[in-house]
């Protein structure tokens, strides 16, 4: 069976061929665009202009994941008018229309779409190619869950011991998941305002660093200095599993404006101590859930999990707590659709396939 799965949540436009043969995954191709420089300037995702790129970028991401697959096979496809599944995205009609001219339908199986949580115009602009692609090969479309999807890879591919607590930490979100089997799923915790990565993002333009604000922070925490920064470590003790970043950022703010000198010193300060102090209730947050749901394995996920210290700081604690540690790999870290694939086999085995024209933008979907 071949998958062929389409992630565009956020800023990263991917798609991914997933081959499964008894049980056993390889994948015959990844691809992904990032536009990370061109939300450069706004230090943030700019969403009208992610919703842009998605769809400047779908197609030679498409014809390039087909290609390294070895599935992109030249001849006309039966004509069919994708207009009506593209009606708000004009130029990715036209470019589609073009490609199906002059490939046949490859070897593909099924397809998958990530449906949210995420940026509803992102999240649009794959959904309705999807069901544009759907319609032209006849092919079934299985909705995945970009969070689900995010600790679902390692399930998937890991023998792994439950319960399991999950640690999902990006850019929109930071999340405790607590999972007692693959299909028994509950959120224990999430961020009450900003997420972990935004507050990277956030706190690395204030102190004059550039998008995306997490490795910019990392690669200068990684410079000696003797000045010294003492930051707040917002819900680090309160009972519950929640997060809040949003005081931290203040506190950067407030910590920045009263510095006289801002040399690079005291940037490098900054930069330490804003790491050290998101890693700290991160990690003891985790750990806090790990020991109440005696969980015996221990999954990071999303964009943030690729930072160095974090991955180091939640190795030690893992070691102390003799447990398991899952950790993607650095370079799947970020939204990737090879998870969607993943998650989306998943789904496929349990029967969760729906009529494409049901399927629709869910950007504030929770985990079930």
């Amino acid at each position: 069976m071949n998958i062929l799965a389409i992630e565009t949540s956020c800023d990263d436009t991917c798609i991914s061929v997933l081959e499964i043969q008894n049980n056993n995954f390889s994948f015959l191709s990844d691809v992904v665009s990032s536009q990370a420089k061109l939300h450069e300037k706004w230090g943030g995702v700019y969403p009208a202009l992610a919703k842009r790129e998605h769809q400047k970028n779908l197609v030679p991401v498409l014809r390039k994941a087909l290609e390294e697959a070895s599935l992109l096979e030249k001849g006309e496809v039966e004509k069919k008018n994708v207009s009506a599944f593209l009606q708000r995205e004009k130029d990715l009609s036209k470019s589609l229309k073009e490609f199906l001219s002059n490939f046949k339908k490859p070897k593909i199986d099924a397809l998958a779409v990530t449906v949210g949580p995420g940026l509803d115009p992102s999240l649009w602009v794959g959904i309705n190619f999807a069901k544009a692609l759907s319609f032209v090969w006849d092919l079934k479309i299985i909705p995945v869950n970009h969070i689900k999807a995010h600790f679902f890879s390692s399930m998937a591919t890991d023998k792994i011991s439950f319960p399991v607590i999950s640690l999902i930490v990006s850019g929109g979100h930071t999340q405790l998941v607590l999972s007692k089997d693959k299909n028994l799923h509950k959120v224990i915790g999430s961020t009450r305002d900003d997420a972990a990565g935004e507050c990277f993002d956030k706190t690395a333009r204030i102190i004059g660093l550039k998008y995306p604000g997490g490795p910019e922070i990392e690669k200068l925490a990684k410079k000696e200095t003797e000045k010294k920064v003492a930051l707040p470590r917002p819900m680090i003790g309160t009972k519950n599993y929640d997060f809040s970043f949003s005081g931290l950022k203040t506190a950067v703010l407030y910590r920045w404006r009263e510095e006289k000198i801002k040399d690079e010193s005291f940037k490098i300060a900054m930069a330490k101590e804003i790491q050290k102090s998101i890693t700290d209730v991160l990690v003891k947050k985790t750990f806090r859930a790990v020991k109440d749901f005696q969980a015996k394995t221990v999954i990071l996920g999303g964009g943030v999990s690729a930072n160095s210290f974090l991955r180091e700081k939640m190795k030690e604690k893992a070691k102390e707590s003799d447990l398991r540690l899952v950790l993607p790999d650095k370079k799947i870290s970020t939204d990737n659709a090879r998870m969607i694939a993943i998650t989306a086999f998943h789904e496929y085995q349990k029967g969760n396939i729906i009529n494409p024209k049901d399927i629709i933008s869910l950007p504030n979907l929770k985990i079930k």
